[in-house]
């Protein structure tokens, strides 16, 4: 069995599950045994986080027709991105702490420190607060730009180290955290939430991934689909209930608790039907192989794309109207910056694939392994090679 922790990406080979990958509406290459369908749900996740940042980061856009595939996937994306990563984490709890960090916290640690103090320099920067301190403290409390490698860090040691907790146990301590802090009014802060609200999402795709497949295997069955559906819908209905209610006059501290609340049951509401559109798109032909390739380049996408938006949307995009509005006055349009927007994304997206594939300078997204004793980790591989 290769060794699937060399990249900070979520893995989605080898999957010890008892649903088949064939049972699973899958199309698992005999070569590497990838389940397609969770190489699908990485790609919907990742495209909907791009899609997000460049629809709200359109003056109005929100407020197009554009908005609706964001409006979806606001309750899918990340709880999905971190069922799956939770899903093939699975060997984490098999793993001392010390085999953790050679064998999956540096890979995410490295393209961590390496991007993070440009997005936090950028955003810092716009709030007119860049400062070292400011920044030091982005980058040791995981900033809002690159903060899914900083919280996936965290998730995988608190696997370790609860993994002699009944899985039950594991999940139910999850989810605790996230309600001291909405009981002690701690919603504001994004540090915090980042962590609290989306453990749940991990530690149920860690100890109940037979859940997840059985979701995927039976994408078409009727009674399934239509459950999922419903499920969605309705919580859907209810949270935009309670936000419309709350909102007029804007969140008090106690609202925005009642809300983060109701925001953590869309795990349980909204992963489901996320798992279902990523496997019908892993069965539809042409489609699948492109949204599957992007599922498993997510992480050049994702550390890239927030800091090219901003070049673009606030530097090269006003530049170009002020030096001839005539020619480049569309631009200014608000289908023309999201359209531009987009495009964005997909050409650092792979600007920053063809980096991971360039000799040393990957080393900032595929860092090399670190040295080991020769000893601890053949003890280590041997140890992992009789469990698996």
């Amino acid at each position: 069995m290769s060794d699937t922790s060399r990249t900070p990406s979520v893995d989605t080979r080898d999957t010890r599950d008892p649903v088949s990958p064939r049972d699973a509406g899958t199309s698992a290459s005999s070569a590497t045994n990838r389940l397609l369908w969770a190489d699908c749900a990485k790609g919907l996740s990742i495209i909907g986080v791009c899609y997000m940042h460049v629809v709200t980061g359109v003056p109005g856009g929100t407020s197009t027709a554009w908005n609706w595939f964001n409006e979806f996937m606001d309750p899918i994306r990340m709880p999905l991105f971190f069922v799956i990563s939770g899903l093939f984490a699975h060997r984490v709890i098999e793993r001392t702490l010390g085999d953790l960090w050679y064998r999956r916290l540096w890979f995410l640690l490295v393209p961590y420190l390496v991007f993070t103090p440009v997005q936090a320099g950028i955003r810092l920067n716009m709030a007119d607060d860049l400062s070292w301190a400011s920044l030091a403290r982005a980058i040791l409390l995981g900033d809002p730009g690159i903060w899914f490698l900083y919280v996936l860090m965290i998730f995988n040691i608190l696997a370790c180290v609860l993994r002699r907790i009944p899985p039950v146990g594991a999940v139910a301590l999850s989810f605790l955290p996230a309600l001291v802090v909405a009981v002690a009014g701690w919603t504001s802060y994004p540090e915090i939430t980042h962590i609290t609200q989306y453990a749940p999402a991990f530690f149920l795709g860690l100890h109940f991934r037979h859940l997840f497949f059985r979701i995927s295997a039976y994408a078409g069955n009727l009674a399934v689909v239509a459950t999922s559906v419903l499920v969605f819908v309705g919580w859907e209905w209810v949270y935009s209930l309670a936000a419309d209610y709350v909102r007029p006059d804007g969140w008090s501290t106690g609202e925005a608790s009642v809300m983060s609340l109701l925001a953590l049951v869309r795990i349980v509401t909204a992963v489901p039907m996320g798992i279902l559109v990523a496997t019908w798109i892993s069965r539809t032909p042409g489609l699948s192989t492109g949204i599957a390739a992007i599922g498993r380049n997510t992480l050049p996408i994702y550390v890239s794309h927030h800091a090219a938006l901003h070049l673009v949307n606030n530097r090269i995009v006003p530049a170009l109207i002020e030096s001839d509005p005539v020619l480049w006055g569309f631009l200014g349009g608000t289908n023309a910056l999201i359209i531009t927007g987009l495009l964005t994304c997909a050409v650092t997206g792979f600007l920053f694939y063809l980096v991971g594939r360039t000799p040393v300078l990957k080393w900032v997204l595929h860092p090399p392994a670190l040295p080991r004793r020769a000893d601890t980790k053949d003890r280590e591989e041997s140890r992992v090679r009789v469990r698996v």
